[in-house]
């Protein structure tokens, strides 16, 4: 297909908020925003809690797969998780069967796992947990990944310079993925909601939830109307032993809102309603040597609120070395929140500083600029085609033109039915396909609307039996770019009858292969009649052979050739009275004729220009035909049509006297 094919895994559990969590729902976000990819999320765990897919799991550019429904969880040494190695054998798997264009990944573990697979040409990692101290094992494994890998995901300029510097390697290996904020159509209000302090996210030592605390109850001996907002319920490290006794604290002090695990949506509408934000973290993860920004902060910060942080060259660059809300310590800390409720003017300075530095981390423009990345690495293709259908009679000379040419990759699926085919077969080819040709608008039209994957096309070329039966009823037309008609007549029926939208229309006249028919005609031919086709009886056989009888009459030299299927090798002739009586009489007809032998049958195949450089005259004795491909092939051929001429025909018939 057109669309680039992603297969996305993070080694991280979506049940649980967190900025990891959130990394990959903002990632799908950005890779679905111009519909220009088809997205495959595997899951690490499957999902029992939608707090952070709430925003991604309706676009229907994304699959989800769950490997504890599609595997059996035998390969798993846990029914709940994935682990690193199992999740990289199942990428592998899932590579070879949907043979993806890109795979993203996020985790140390995962990624040293997936270096030895075969996909690892198209792996493109996102770097966060390494260490690049020079004792440091990661070292190792990052010069495995940028010798491997076409393209390395890193959060910041600031860490793509860092990396590129320590090993001496080019940026362009480097794309840079920052952390996103939902779009702001209009600039903030740059002023106090409710006197309050905002946290989201996870419960760490250096995410100084303890400092948080502390620093807002002593603040509020000072801003007695100040309270706390909190979302989040994952704790991490040192706090987990601590987690009964912060949970208690969180749900028992004055002042304090603590509204546990909520959807994203949600925890932005907390983050609207309240004043200052908390992005207050240890040295350890904010000094000058950080390469890493915190999303939370500009969450806060595209909401129009003032957030505390640390004084570091990276805020610096963002906010400016005059931003009022730095803070180095607990007791700075306290200080800035005191100051930020108490001066009004300097608390609307911060806000439209963290305003302005979080616009150009918009969703908008950082999807843009990935996804034009990422576009470049597509690699070069066939176009597919897929052509199906139970009968390619009229269009077998097109296909084989196809596969002869360089760019194209021809798919069939050839049906043993109206509607019967293999499914899985089908559904297999499907996902193969970038443009599906239904010849015939019958079950398998019905099958591949109704199944077609974003960023396929499907043309479906109707010609006249279609007219007759109810599949074109259950055609999903939103997903048809085109039906195709053979003539301006089908063109008007199929709209008036089946009600085909005129947009969703085009004629395409059947096409003769002129060249293939130029073969030299055979001695004696001149007496010689054809015609290729006389099922169903409205081909009207029996005046073809009126025609017949009478030239014999001047002449015992004519022949009449019948090209085609007989009745008793179309099964469906059996549910039709009529149609059994009326091919019961033209043959009893031929057997009690006096011209009998003056009559050849030849089989159904693709012979059929060898078979016209036996015939003269190609007869059409049709009550109505579509479009008679036979007369053009057969004038093609240099024989002489004789056609009746349909639009006197006010209905089907069959006459008294055969």
């Amino acid at each position: 297909m057109n669309n680039l094919k992603i297969l996305l895994y993070g080694d991280q559990n979506l049940n649980i908020m967190d900025g990891s969590a959130i990394w990959l729902t903002s990632l799908a976000n950005i890779l679905t925003y111009d519909r220009s990819v088809d997205l495959s999320i595997l899951l690490k765990s499957p999902i029992k809690r939608k707090h952070v897919i709430t925003n991604i799991q309706n676009i229907e550019d994304i699959e989800f797969i769950n490997p504890f429904k599609r595997e059996s969880k035998i390969m798993f040494k846990n029914s709940n998780r994935m682990q690193p190695e199992e999740a990289s054998k199942l990428i592998e798997k899932l590579d070879q069967e949907n043979d993806y264009d890109l795979i993203i990944t996020r985790g140390k573990i995962l990624t040293n796992h997936c270096l030895n697979r075969d996909f690892s040409k198209k792996l493109i990692p996102y770097i966060t947990d390494f260490s690049y101290d020079d004792k440091s094992k990661d070292i190792k494994l990052f010069k495995k990944i940028y010798k491997k890998c076409p393209k390395i995901f890193v959060q910041t300029e600031e860490m793509k310079n860092m990396l590129s510097t320590k090993f001496g390697i080019s940026k362009d290996i480097f794309i840079t993925l920052p952390p996103t904020v939902n779009d702001s159509n209009k600039s903030p209000y740059f002023g106090y909601e409710d006197f309050s302090i905002v946290y989201t996210g996870k419960f760490a030592e250096d995410w100084e939830i303890i400092s948080m605390y502390d620093s807002f109850i002593e603040a509020k001996k000072q801003v007695d109307t100040l309270t706390l907002n909190i979302a989040g319920d994952k704790f991490q490290g040192g706090l987990i032993e601590q987690k009964d006794e912060i949970i208690d604290k969180f749900e028992n002090t004055k002042g304090i809102n603590w509204v546990g695990a909520v959807s994203r949506s949600e925890s932005l509408k907390l983050i609207k309603s309240s004043d200052l934000g908390f992005a207050y973290r240890s040295k350890k993860v904010d000094n000058n040597n950080s390469v890493e920004l915190s999303t939370k902060f500009l969450e806060y910060g595209i909401q129009g609120k003032p957030v505390v942080v640390r004084k570091i060259k990276q805020y610096v660059n963002l906010l400016g070395d005059d931003y009022p809300f730095y803070c180095n310590n607990y007791n700075e800390l306290v200080e800035k929140i005191v100051l930020a409720f108490s001066d009004q003017e300097l608390y609307k300075k911060g806000a439209i500083a963290c305003y302005n530095a979080s616009k150009k981390y918009q969703f908008s423009i950082v999807s843009k600029c990935i996804l034009d990345q990422l576009k470049k690495l597509k690699p070069a293709k066939k176009k597919t085609i897929l052509f199906a259908g139970h009968d390619f009679k009229f269009i077998y000379w097109y296909i084989d033109y196809c596969e002869k040419l360089e760019g194209i990759k021809v798919l069939v699926d050839k049906w043993s039915g109206h509607n019967s085919h293999d499914y899985h077969r089908s559904l297999n080819l499907l996902k193969q396909a970038d443009i599906i040709f239904c010849e015939w608008g019958l079950g398998n039209a019905e099958f591949y609307s109704n199944n077609k994957l974003k960023g396929q096309s499907l043309f479906i070329r109707v010609h006249r039996q279609e007219l007759n039966s109810n599949y074109l009823d259950n055609v999903n037309y939103t997903n048809v770019n085109k039906v195709i008609a053979i003539s301006a007549h089908i063109f008007e029926e199929f709209n008036r009858i089946k009600k085909i939208p005129r947009e969703k229309m085009i004629i395409i006249p059947n096409m003769v292969d002129v060249d293939r028919f130029k073969l030299p005609k055979k001695q004696n031919s001149e007496y010689h009649l054809g015609i290729l086709g006389i099922l169903p009886k409205l081909k009207r056989l029996d005046r073809a052979l009126s025609i017949l009888e009478k030239l014999c009459e001047e002449d015992d030299k004519y022949k009449l050739y019948i090209k085609g299927k007989l009745p008793d090798e179309l099964p469906w002739i059996n549910n039709r009275p009529e149609e059994l009586s009326y091919y019961r009489q033209v043959f009893e007809r031929i057997e009690k004729s006096p011209w009998k032998n003056n009559i050849v049958f030849d089989p159904h195949g693709d012979d059929v220009a060898d078979w016209f450089s036996n015939i003269n005259y190609i007869l059409s004795t049709s009550e109505i035909e579509s479009f008679h491909l036979a007369p053009m092939e057969g004038m093609a051929s240099g024989a002489i049509p004789v056609v009746f001429n349909w639009l006197k025909v006010q209905k089907h018939y069959i006459p008294k006297k055969i």
